[in-house]
């Protein structure tokens, strides 16, 4: 393959963005595939003379201004809209100061490319032109599994976009295999107003014979071919449906994704390996069924079934940006003579430790990253496992972050880690497919009740182990068919820099002006119920408390970026007579954050839905009285003084994914939040002085060293611990066994609603 990727930022006017750009210029003059990373583009607004262009590579979105000619910007559109194999020879392009961090970087998102190839001062574009084809012949082709010929998927890539609106497409093979049957009940039941084309390749009459009996009266609306799938019969498709038992081949499979048509397709261990990017189908969750008349196999859920096909069919722009990724899967992932990528990394082990691998998204600014960082932090400074970390992507901050938040963990950081001994996944979307180790677990931290069958079957019968850290997501994983014995709690800890006696934020302290500042914590959306909290901070207000509001943002631009309710605060701000209202989403330092609690006078934290909640546990180890929802994930958080817990309701919510049983959260009840958060106020002192006192019983309960200590149990890492398996489920730590090692004695807290 005649291809190349490359990184950098080519719309300033330096000197890398400039060899960049004639580097392109030649190379597609040349013949060479080039595709264009877009995760080193800065974006920026367009000033004074410059205009605005709008990029995308289907997970990034970007805007950038510039002053190049609209043929350049033609040429890089056009790289940033193409897909080379994943193994491709990787240039990146970047200033002298910055080069070393970029080619890390970049070799952290490509992890398989055969070279990464970091462009020096002087360099030309002919000589750089010459360096990659050199390292395509050193290189030499590899055929990945599952992988078609680039000639048989060429036409099937030279499909027009996705148009919508015509029928559903099923490819049948053997019927139960294919599972034929449930598409037809499915299509039966909930979408027979929508045209329904059955390819049946070499069918007999007896078998043609027995579809049309499934289809009953319905027949005369469903268009039954006899012979192979072709580019033909995708390019009208609204949607291919491949709710496969058992993959007998994966052809179909392959040549569905390249024809860039919405794929709903039943997701377990035989398909993972083909289906292993973000967004690039519509999955079908179920269960493997071990033992039938029929052999092993698995079982895709009906309502599985029906919820990817309605959310394939009632979102165009979704639909179309899904098949989109899946042709891009295609090429970088499934098509045959690639460059070979690298070999895999020595899995010797360092003495007698076991290798642990963290995957997880260490290049983002999220609850789950900061989460594995002090997990990362922890394990090193114990010293009992050999440690590897793997990013997820894509990655939105730098190697820079990293160095200023945990500068140790960059020389753990690896792009292929070997055989480890224990690898644990985190991040979403949960992983699918088995990496390369000896015992898998995964992270699952999930707030809505119950689990999506998208989760099904590699969280609760595919990986080794499940680590969940609350007994609210435990319950929800051991309903949804887990066996106990591989759901493991740990809990996570509480950073040391979050204590009481932390400096308060100045800038808080100087906006307070003496009033008591009430703290929200997370993203501003529904689930964190950044709503509740603004109707109980303006009850307070109408009962004669003097407060301001504080709000700690996060999440925008990563997770919750359209459906937030960022709308919602800058009406509060512009409202008069509203509680005063201080908003920040920066990215703040560990030691910050710890002061800007310290600064504030309460948290209020009245959330839906929770999987864990850190910032919960943080405010309490710094010492604020904090007010949230009862019943759910916090529960563990909120013994002793200082906690008061917002009653609740149990309530169904409708999602677009179908789950094991209905989902739902836990609505609170705002009237009594905003009472109870009156009367805290009216007692400030005294519930400020009894949280304050029992923080030191807080940060005892929940450790960082005490998560590590329990992911070195699961690696076989503990002094004379038996094979892996035999480890005792971790359970979860008591503030009261904590209060009581430290002779603190409780305070009685606030009751629902009352005066203590």
């Amino acid at each position: 393959m005649n291809q190349v990727r490359i990184h950098g930022d080519p719309f300033g006017d330096d000197a890398p963005a400039t060899l960049l750009r004639n580097f392109l210029r030649l190379a597609l003059g040349s013949g060479v595939r080039c595709a264009l990373s877009l995760s080193a583009v800065r974006p920026r607004a367009a000033t004074p003379g410059e205009h605005e262009i709008a990029l995308t590579d289907g997970v990034r979105d970007l805007r950038v201004g510039t002053r190049l000619p609209p043929a350049e910007v033609e040429l890089l559109l056009r790289a940033a809209g193409e897909a080379v194999a994943a193994t491709a020879p990787l240039l990146v392009f970047a200033a002298a100061s910055e080069r070393d961090d970029q080619v890390q970087l970049a070799g952290f998102e490509w992890r398989q490319a055969c070279r990464v190839l970091a462009v020096r001062e002087g360099a030309t574009a002919g000589e750089l032109l010459e360096r990659v084809r050199a390292e395509l012949r050193w290189s030499g082709q590899e055929q990945p599994p599952h992988a078609l010929d680039a000639a048989e998927l060429a036409p099937w890539l030279a499909l027009p976009g996705y148009g919508g609106g015509g029928p559903i497409v099923h490819v049948g093979g053997d019927d139960f295999a294919a599972g034929t049957d449930l598409v037809i009940a499915a299509w039966r039941a909930h979408f027979a107003e929508v045209p329904l084309r059955l390819v049946l390749p070499d069918a007999d009459a007896e078998r043609t014979a027995h579809v049309l009996q499934q289809l009953g009266e319905h027949h005369h609306h469903v268009e039954i071919l006899r012979h192979g799938f072709d580019p033909a019969l995708a390019r009208d498709a609204a949607a291919i449906v491949l709710p496969v038992r058992r993959l007998d081949a994966s052809r179909t499979l392959v040549l569905a994704l390249a024809s860039g048509r919405p794929v709903c397709v039943s997701r377990f261990d035989a398909t993972a390996a083909l289906l292993d990017g973000a967004g690039i189908c519509f999955p079908i969750g179920g269960r493997i069924v071990p033992a039938s008349a029929e052999g092993t196999h698995f079982a895709p859920d009906a309502a599985a079934l029906v919820s990817a096909l309605r959310q394939a069919l009632a979102d165009g722009a979704r639909a179309a940006a899904t098949g989109r990724r899946a042709r891009q899967h295609v090429v970088q992932q499934l098509t045959r003579g690639r460059p070979t990528s690298p070999p895999p990394a020595l899995s010797a082990r360092a003495g007698s430790r076991p290798t642990v691998v963290l995957e997880a998204p260490f290049f983002e600014t999220s609850s789950s990253a900061e989460l594995s960082i002090e997990t990362a932090l922890a394990l090193q400074q114990r010293g009992a496992v050999e440690l590897r970390l793997v990013t997820n992507a894509p990655l939105r901050t730098d190697l820079d972050w990293l160095r200023r938040r945990a500068p140790s963990l960059l020389p753990l950081l690896s792009r292929d880690p070997g055989l480890p001994d224990l690898w644990l996944s985190s991040g979403w979307p949960v992983r699918a497919a088995r990496p390369r180790c000896r015992r898998w677990a995964v992270r699952v931290d999930w707030e809505y009740g119950e689990l999506p069958f998208e989760l099904l079957p590699h969280v609760t019968q595919e990986a080794d182990l499940v680590v969940v850290h609350s007994e609210h997501v435990r319950g929800a994983v051991l309903r949804a068919g887990a066996t106990p014995a591989k759901v493991h709690l740990v809990p996570h800890g509480v950073d040391v820099c979050m204590h009481e006696q932390a400096p308060p934020d100045p800038e808080v302290l100087a906006f307070k002006r003496g009033r008591p500042a009430v703290l929200f914590c997370g993203g501003l959306v529904w689930r964190k119920g950044f709503d509740v909290y603004l109707r109980a901070a303006f009850a307070a207000r109408e009962a004669g408390h003097d407060l301001c509001l504080v709000v700690k943002t996060t999440g925008h631009d990563q997770h919750y970026g359209r459906f937030h309710l960022g709308e919602l605060l800058r009406r509060v701000q512009r409202t008069p007579g509203a509680p005063p209202l201080l908003a920040t989403d920066d990215d703040l330092p560990r030691s910050r954050l710890a002061s800007l609690y310290a600064a504030c006078d309460v948290m209020l934290h009245p959330y839906r839905g929770e999987g864990f909640c850190l910032p919960v546990l943080e405010a309490r180890a710094s010492g604020l009285p904090v007010l949230a929802t009862a019943g759910g994930a916090t529960a563990a958080l909120m013994h002793g003084p200082g906690a008061v817990e917002i009653p609740s309701t149990r309530r169904e919510v409708e999602l677009p994914d179908a789950h094991v049983a209905a989902p739902w959260v836990l609505e609170p009840d705002p009237v009594a939040a905003g009472r109870q958060l009156a009367e805290l106020l009216a007692d400030l002192p005294a519930q400020q002085a009894a949280a304050r006192g029992f923080a030191r019983s807080v940060r005892a309960a929940f450790r960082w060293s005490e998560a590590a200590a329990a992911i070195e149990a699961l690696a076989g890492a503990q002094a004379g611990a038996g094979s892996p398996g035999n480890e005792p489920i971790v359970t979860l730590p008591t503030m009261a066994a904590a209060q009581a090692a430290t002779g603190r004695e409780p305070r009685p807290q606030l009751a629902p609603g009352r005066r203590p």
